[in-house]
C-alpha cells in the first residue's frame, strides 16, 4: 500500500465509533499479521551464501570419505 492509501485507511478507522473491545480486537489482529509476516521472512544473501558454502564443504567431505551419508531408503524412512 502506498502512503495515500494508508492515510485514507487511517482516516476511515478513526471515523469509526469502535468500542474498547473492538479497538483491542483490531490491534491484536494487526499485530498478529506482522508476527506472521516475520515468520515468513526471506533469507538474506549472506544466509544463502553461507548455506551454499556449508553444503559444498559437506559435499567435499563426502567425496573425501570424511563424512558418511544415508542411503535413499533411510532418508525416506525419516519422512
Amino acid at each position: 500500500m502506498n502512503a495515500v492509501s494508508l492515510n485514507n485507511l487511517w482516516s476511515y478507522l478513526q471515523g469509526l465509533s469502535l468500542t474498547k473491545s473492538n479497538r483491542q480486537w483490531l490491534a491484536n489482529h494487526l499485530i498478529e499479521a506482522t508476527d506472521i509476516k516475520k515468520e515468513k521472512s526471506i533469507m538474506t544473501d549472506s544466509e544463502i551464501k553461507k548455506g551454499l558454502k556449508d553444503a559444498f564443504v559437506q559435499l567435499n567431505e563426502v567425496k573425501e570419505g570424511k563424512r558418511k551419508t544415508k542411503n535413499v531408503k533411510e532418508l525416506l524412512n525419516e519422512l
